[in-house]
């Protein structure tokens, strides 16, 4: 089997009921998108089902289960309840803390014993309690409610957490959930050995520091720190058309001059930022994957030593490793 396809695969099941924020998390999570442009999402028809690559570690095939009763009814008829509930990596139950009703007891129980029934490997099961922030929560009845009457094997493999998707707490508590998955992986911890190393090599050559970050999601990769805590970036496009157009046009007139028929394409290469006391340099390295390099000083040869590493055959092996495995 080739590298590419040896990837860490993660089947996350978002289920629950109606306005229980699973849409939300899901896109503010693995999209980066505020919560503002999630705020009047319509509910979810069915089962949606978007793949997206979570720290550039590992494929999420989510499928998000709409949560309204004809669907919910649909999900655990005979006929469906197999598709629906085999091959999970991830079971997470949603719910909204401030609407308290029976039907969810009735709902949690029937996914559970489903989720057990036709993905037996799951180990763990995640039930989220959104909405935390609002006044009339009611997450301590609700969890009360749910965890009522399950026996004392199931309440070690049921995790329950209070959280907010407006406040940012169900991302980053489904952020620990996904980190888990990876930590389980053996494919997902040699790939992360494996950029480690590569990034080690850079930073001795050059004595800075290397962040690798994952653009869909803005998580960290790997850093030549260890384990480096952030929170999630948002890579903005460069809106900058207009102006390539015209530095183009600009160097095309200078070749002229030059009288140079080599006209080649321009490309953005590497963006320079500067402190009283550092560099930060920050270059594209495939499609989906961005990297960061913090100078210790501001001497010239540090600013050119991480400059020719950026173009240099360490950072080659380090993109070609990347996109070989890329997803």
């Amino acid at each position: 089997m080739s590298q590419k396809n040896e990837v860490k695969k993660v089947k996350i099941l978002l289920f629950g009921p109606q306005n229980a924020g699973k849409t939300s998390l899901m896109r503010t999570t693995c999209l980066g998108y505020n919560f503002m442009k999630v705020l009047n999402l319509k509910p979810t028809k069915g089962i949606s089902r978007e793949n997206f690559i979570f720290r550039g570690l590992a494929e999420l095939n989510v499928w998000d289960a709409g949560g309204q009763e004809v669907y919910l009814e649909r999900y655990f008829s005979e006929s469906q309840r197999e598709l629906v509930f085999s091959e999970i990596t991830t079971p997470i139950f949603m719910v909204d803390s401030s609407v308290k009703e029976e039907r969810i007891k009735e709902v949690f129980d029937k996914f559970l014993s489903f989720v057990f029934e036709f993905s037996p490997d799951v180990d763990r099961v995640y039930v989220l309690l959104n909405k935390i922030d609002l006044e009339n929560s009611l997450e301590d009845e609700i969890f009360k409610m749910l965890s009522e009457g399950l026996d004392d094997e199931l309440k070690q493999r049921v995790y329950f957490t209070p959280v907010s998707v407006k406040e940012g707490s169900a991302q980053h508590r489904l952020i620990e959930i996904l980190d888990y998955e990876i930590q389980r992986s053996t494919l997902s911890l040699q790939k992360l050995g494996k950029i480690r190393h590569l990034l080690d090599e850079l930073k001795i050559d050059t004595l800075s520091e290397y962040l690798l970050f994952n653009k869909p999601d803005g998580l960290l990769i790997s850093s030549t720190f260890g384990k480096f805590e952030s929170k999630p970036l948002e890579f903005m496009k460069f809106e900058i058309g207009t102006l390539d157009s015209n530095i183009y046009q600009i160097y095309k007139k200078i070749m002229d001059l030059l009288k140079n028929e080599n006209v080649s394409p321009l490309e953005l290469s590497t963006v320079v930022y500067q402190s009283d006391h550092c560099y930060v340099m920050v270059k594209d390295i495939t499609n989906t994957a961005v990297l960061m390099a913090v100078t210790k000083n501001k001497t010239s040869k540090v600013f050119t030593d991480v400059i020719e590493a950026l173009n240099g055959d360490k950072f080659k092996s380090l993109m070609k490793f990347l996109r070989k495995s890329e997803i």
